[in-house]
């Protein structure tokens, strides 16, 4: 298994440039980003250079202020926009969000599909992959629209692109359905990146109620090759629950 550090949630003493320098004590394949855009990216793509990392992905710019369900032209220009911020850090993959829910009718559906299907064309012309990522909508991201991964995959299997997958975020999920192995298993193909956190708390994995060693058995049964992230929340030193952690899941 590949395993993607996300470097934002972690180390919160420090700034982003000397996070990515700690992490490389735990030999991560990759690190991720919530927001690129916010730093100075040709610092950061130094530093990313210099250990020999990459970059499993980052979130698109502005990325709660324009999401899946605005105007195409929007939507297009900020994954313009993204793109050529991605370079500096040699990004190629971006997450993107759905909406918030708006009305009693179920339009969102159809737009969030209608506009990924566009950008399907532009994401297959620049080689850049783009993930739609299902949030709870429980305790993190009240009214937030895409919270289940069987809409997801509708989703991402009607736009049928290669460059078009879903986000599995495990923690997300666990809260809103859980039927995690089974979800992965019959819809591994459109699964783009994984990632992972305890619940409850989005703390460490293994203090979590998931069976986190189970999920990455069952990934690498199925023959997925991306990778499986860690974006979670320390609840002690960051250090030693970065330790504890891999040690937990690299059993």
């Amino acid at each position: 298994m590949k395993y993607s550090l996300c470097v934002e949630s972690i180390f919160p003493e420090t700034d982003i440039y000397d996070r990515i320098e700690r992490v490389m004590e735990f030999q991560p394949d990759a690190v991720e980003f919530w927001d690129i855009h916010e730093y100075d990216t040709k610092k950061l793509g130094a530093v990313i250079s210099k250990h020999n990392l990459a970059v499993a992905l980052c979130c698109l710019n502005n990325n709660w202020d324009v999401r899946m369900n605005d105007a195409f032209s929007r939507v297009r220009k900020n994954i313009e926009e993204t793109i050529e911020t991605g370079k500096d850090v040699g990004c190629n993959t971006f997450i993107c969000m759905s909406g918030d829910v708006v009305n009693k009718t179920d339009s969102q559906k159809m737009i969030i599909t209608e506009n990924l299907k566009r950008m399907a064309e532009i994401c297959e012309a620049k080689n850049v992959n783009l993930l739609v990522e299902p949030l709870n909508s429980i305790y993190d991201h009240k009214s937030y629209y895409l919270d289940n991964s069987y809409d997801g995959f509708e989703i991402v299997k009607t736009v049928d692109s290669p460059r078009i997958k879903l986000l599995f975020d495990c923690y997300h999920m666990q809260v809103m359905q859980g039927n995690l192995v089974n979800s992965l298993t019959d819809n591994i193909d459109y699964v783009g990146h994984v990632h992972s956190a305890g619940v409850p708390g989005r703390k460490e994995l293994h203090l979590g109620e998931t069976n986190y060693p189970l999920i990455i058995e069952t990934l690498e049964r199925l023959g997925y090759s991306g990778y499986f992230g860690l974006e979670y929340f320390p609840s002690y030193d960051s250090r030693q629950s970065l330790k504890d952690v891999f040690q937990y899941i690299r059993k």
